[in-house]
């Protein structure tokens, strides 16, 4: 293959992908939904496998106790409030790598006894954040209907 023919092929690839992009999604609302939750997921638990799993199975889970919904209105309600979870996690749950770095980098500059301090008052406050999170997150889900008859 040239380069030429290889540029020309990219560049057909780009195209397809720019005019795919326009037109209107093939998704569902709920769809569109579930896969904005899996991708602030993975932004907030990729470096933790089991955690990853855990929280996809409970989206799973819940999206499951409520598949039997199809009123209009308790639809829409349940997608916007699993977008502003998304939302949520993305923002306040990414892992950033940069502040851990930080981390790392104060942990070797300072002395032995001074430096145990510091991590478990980092790991204080993840925790303490994380269960923040969490509560957040529960308040918001709080605001759905009960799910259809088997589950409550």
């Amino acid at each position: 293959m040239s380069l030429a023919s290889s540029s020309a092929a990219l560049g057909e690839a780009v195209q397809r992908t720019v005019s795919g992009a326009a037109q209107p999604s093939l998704w569902t609302p709920q769809q569109c939904c579930f896969r904005q939750l899996m991708k602030a997921l993975r932004g907030a638990y990729y470096h933790d496998r089991s955690k990853l799993f855990w929280a996809r199975h409970r989206i799973l889970v819940e999206f499951y106790k409520y598949s039997r919904v199809e009123e209009e209105k308790d639809v829409a309600l349940l997608i916007g409030i699993g977008n502003e979870i998304a939302s949520f996690v993305a923002e306040y749950m990414k892992v950033d790598v940069g502040s851990i770095m930080q981390h790392n980098e104060k942990m070797l500059s300072l002395p032995v006894a001074k430096a145990k301090r510091y991590r478990e008052d980092y790991l204080l406050h993840e925790k303490q954040h994380e269960s923040w999170c969490k509560q957040k997150i529960r308040q918001m889900m709080d605001r759905r209907p009960p799910p259809p008859y088997p589950f409550f």
